[in-house]
């Protein structure tokens, strides 16, 4: 697989950044908090050589701008309005934690253009009140816009940011000397840093804070797989539990031992549910 390159596409409304790479059935890949299209690396490799794979950054991450959508509804008919761009009808959506809600809507409001639904630790709206220190952050217009530029400066001026390995479980730590999660760990924590976008972080604080129910319409079908780490902390599996509960059929699949880290940790797994999915 050659490099992968963003760029900003146009739609009917509004800008949204992509990188893609192969030929095939499409894969949409939503990206958690805070992230933009590098999140969904791990999965453009493992899915080149077989599907087409649209890594996209949410409005305010990367180069979307805030405008092209601010709610989850409004980040829904994006993805939608994406791939009318592509000419494309429908695509397997993978949503990665903060991704998830969004992930979700389209799956909602648009069930024919979604092939199928695969949420990876992903984050139930009305579960998850923001502390009420980051919004009184998320209050004030621009300052974590400052914060984060500086993080990201201070980044480019950092040789390097190891992978953090000590809140890992007994299974994680026994996976993450492994070659291949090894690397895939240095690259996550190299990239961090450049992926925190304060329009993004605040506004996806204010989304949270408005608390909004899992709502599936009745008509609407969509396969649906909800994948989960048993000892996730950062979103407990009580919100995957919601999730599987609000979509009819849906299976729910908790991996014993891992946390929230499940592109990285459980990388085969995940690729593999896809490739399931695609096939459907």
């Amino acid at each position: 697989m050659g490099a992968l390159i963003p760029e900003q596409v146009p739609t009917k409304v509004g800008l949204i950044e992509v990188a893609e790479t192969g030929q095939g059935p499409v894969v949409l890949v939503i990206h958690g908090t805070p992230g933009d299209w590098r999140q969904g690396r791990t999965v453009a490799e493992d899915l080149a050589s077989s599907a087409r794979v649209l890594l996209v950054s949410r409005p305010g991450y990367g180069r979307t701008p805030l405008s092209s959508g601010r709610t989850t509804q409004q980040q829904a008919d994006l993805y939608a309005a994406l791939l009318d761009s592509y000419g494309l009808d429908r695509a397997v959506v993978l949503g990665i934690s903060g991704g998830g809600p969004s992930s979700y809507a389209f799956a909602a409001a648009h069930p024919l253009r979604c092939q199928a639904l695969l949420l990876c630790c992903a984050l139930a709206p009305h579960l998850m009140a923001p502390p009420a220190a980051m919004r009184r952050l998320a209050a004030v217009p621009g300052l974590w816009c400052a914060l984060a530029a500086m993080t990201r400066l201070a980044a480019r001026h950092s040789k390097e940011n190891p992978p953090d390995l000590s809140g890992l479980t007994s299974v994680e730590s026994a996976l993450a000397f492994e070659p291949d999660v090894l690397r895939d760990l240095w690259r996550f924590a190299a990239e961090r840093p450049h992926t925190i976008y304060g329009a993004g972080l605040r506004n996806d604080t204010l989304q949270l804070a408005a608390g909004r129910e899992l709502n599936w319409p009745a008509a609407a079908v969509v396969p649906t797989v909800v994948l989960h780490g048993a000892a996730d902390v950062v979103v407990p599996v009580s919100h995957a539990e919601a999730f599987a509960s609000a979509v009819p059929g849906a299976r729910l699949d908790v991996l014993t031992g891992l946390g929230h880290a499940l592109p990285l940790f459980a990388r085969s797994h995940v690729s593999g549910l896809l490739r399931e999915l695609l096939a459907l």
